[in-house]
């Protein structure tokens, strides 16, 4: 198989690259920064002759009338725009050039620092879309201050304007008074016009048209896209607090429930455990001891089925010789063949499932098939632990099981919709795997396409949280990632696949798949939003109350992760590192769903991906000890 192109990264990276420069800039483009008044070099005119520099423009009420006036008085002035004034006038920066007025820069943004270079730089860009010409004129001089900023009175405004009775006539391009002076200046008699410049401007480069058209696009588009980051944040806050309180009402709820119920008798049938292994060598010995070892009151047969394993797992199964435990070899035909051909040797009805690396306590057997007593059960999940929880790491996983996978199990169990029997810890009755044809290989995520098809054909799927199962999670960030890329693209395929359920009257339709799409699919696709939109406000856009709400939202997720952990029966001690987490180990997991999605609208097949073994789960028979 090919390795997964990296198109899917550069796409991901290129997207999130390009939000950030566009908001920045719109940014940049609308903050006024204070004012740093430039001076630039004097122009030695002849006594009675001066030069109107118009800067701030162009503005598209006032430039026109400086315009008319200009023209009515015979008088050719030089306008220092703005960048973004161009940017959003260009029909008026046109106007003033086509009218054989000289254009200059005062900078992108008003009263801009010009000793600046990305300011000057991203002004000639402007110039450069709206008139496709670079100009040498940077910086209104300031040779003689016109006054219109502190004075309405005409008179005096003249009287500032002449007080040298030569030189460069600085006048604002955003006010009323503008052409007012032009025209009181065009009566003063022994006075004569010039431009400050007599030099053209010169046709911009490639670079610095499409530099223009880039920045202008972000300068005009950049509100629409804060609105759209805006709207992302809010409907992620909305299903953020949406999942808490289902959190806090479900999960409690059906938790509640379980402990008022009187306890019905103890069910005991005869159980099949089926074992699909690849290249599970170092964990085999531990997971079969572990399950032979279980303390269920009727038989429990063992099937391991080894998948082509290269590293001598079958060997290592057999040499255990175990009573009731039986080996069987195929060639490499990938997990759900292994599956469904221990299913085919197993002699009871009642089907137990489990990973090669995953080991059970004593009464794991006897606890996941309790649900089976009523008859309109067709699978049952087990509660997956993390059983090598050392090291930060492996904390954040633990974290991750307790506060998400499992407490997602407890709010599903209660809508009758668990998409997911996790293929560490389930159990199914023969007569549901015959009504869906068995383990399908139709996606990466064989025990959700599985659990799907088992509900939509009229099945419940339970969850029962004392059958625990200890499960080695990947110990490095590159096998994390792979294992959850891997299990993120399967899920979309299973939902894809099963997509039909959304107009059916089942609970898989009503609630499953809609719960995957909001909190498995949608939320950690705008999540990363609300991220960004921190560092925005706090770095660029001088808005630390982003901050303060993005803390709060933490404060409110790690309360809901310790309350989990209360329900799982868990130490409240790890709860120190899930702060970090949504910090780091959160935006690992926004990229596995992004790039999984990424990967899906490609149209790429991902080949499996399987997580090297480390054997560090403790393989005393029976009996886990996790610190």
């Amino acid at each position: 198989m090919k390795r997964t192109p990296r198109l899917h990264w550069i796409s991901i990276l290129l997207g999130l690259l390009v939000l950030m420069c566009v908001v920045s800039f719109h940014a940049y483009a609308a903050i006024r920064p204070e004012p740093v008044r430039q001076t630039g070099e004097r122009h030695e005119l002849p006594e009675g002759t001066l030069a109107l520099a118009f800067h701030g423009g162009p503005d598209p009420k006032w430039t026109p009338r400086t315009l008319e006036r200009l023209d009515r008085a015979g008088i050719k002035a030089t306008f220092y725009v703005t960048g973004a004034q161009v940017t959003r006038h260009p029909d008026v920066a046109r106007r003033v050039v086509a009218e054989g007025h000289r254009i200059g820069l005062d900078g992108f943004r008003a009263e801009g620092d010009l000793a600046d270079p990305l300011n000057v730089a991203l002004a000639q860009a402007a110039l450069a879309d709206a008139l496709g010409v670079h100009t040498r004129l940077v910086g209104a001089p300031e040779e003689v201050d016109s006054g219109d900023r502190e004075h309405q009175d005409m008179g005096t405004l003249v009287r500032m304007s002449l007080q040298e009775k030569k030189g460069v006539v600085r006048l604002h391009d955003d006010g009323s008074i503008g052409g007012d002076i032009v025209r009181e200046l065009a009566k003063e008699r022994g006075y004569r016009f010039v431009l400050v410049s007599d030099e053209q401007p010169v046709p911009a480069s490639a670079r610095e048209r499409f530099t223009g058209a880039v920045t202008t696009w972000s300068q005009r588009n950049g509100g629409i896209v804060l609105a759209v980051f805006g709207t992302a944040i809010g409907i992620a806050a909305l299903l953020g607090l949406l999942r808490t309180l289902m959190q806090l009402g479900l999960a409690h709820t059906d938790r509640r429930l379980r402990r008022e119920q009187e306890p019905p008798p103890w069910f005991a049938p005869p159980v099949s455990v089926v074992v699909p292994a690849y290249n599970e060598a170092l964990n085999i010995a531990a997971t079969v001891t572990s399950i032979a070892a279980n303390n269920h009151l009727a038989d429990v047969e063992v099937i391991v089925v080894d998948d082509g394993s290269t590293d001598g797992t079958a060997e290592v199964a057999e040499e255990l010789d175990l009573p009731g435990v039986t080996v069987i070899r195929q060639t490499n035909q990938g997990k759900p063949a292994a599956l469904n051909a221990g299913v085919r040797e197993a002699s009871h009805d009642l089907l137990v499932l489990v990973d090669g690396d995953t080991i059970f306590e004593p009464d794991t057997v006897g606890q996941l098939v309790q649900p089976f007593a009523d008859d309109d059960v067709g699978a049952v999940s087990g509660n997956a632990k993390v059983g090598n929880r050392q090291g930060l790491l492996g904390r954040w996983q633990h974290l991750e099981y307790c506060a998400g996978s499992n407490l997602d199990r407890q709010i599903l169990h209660a809508l009758r919709c668990i998409p997911t029997v996790p293929g560490a810890v389930g159990a199914f009755r023969r007569e549901a795997l015959d009504d869906v044809g068995g383990v399908s290989d139709d996606t990466l995520a064989e025990d959700t396409d599985l659990t799907m098809a088992v509900t939509r054909a009229g099945w419940r799927v339970a969850y029962r949280p004392e059958a625990k199962a200890w499960t080695e999670a990947p110990v490095s960030v590159h096998g994390l990632f792979r294992q959850r890329y891997r299990w993120s693209y399967g899920t979309f395929q299973a939902m894809w696949k099963h997509r039909r359920a959304l107009v059916e009257k089942g609970p898989m339709g009503r609630f499953g798949i809609l719960y995957l799409l909001a909190f498995h699919l949608l939320l950690p696709l705008l999540a990363p939003v609300m991220d960004l939109f921190v560092l925005y406000g706090f770095l660029v856009a001088d808005a630390p109350l982003a901050l303060v709400v993005w803390t709060v939202f933490l404060l409110i997720q790690t309360a809901s992760a310790g309350y989990a952990l209360r329900l799982d029966g868990e130490s409240l001690r790890p709860l120190w590192a899930y702060p970090l987490q949504q910090v780091v180990y959160r935006q690992l997991m926004y990229v596995v769903v992004i790039q999984s999605l990424v990967t899906a609208l490609h149209g790429t097949q991902l080949r499996w991906m399987s997580v090297r073994r480390t054997g560090r789960l403790l393989d005393a028979p029976g009996t886990v000890h996790v610190t």
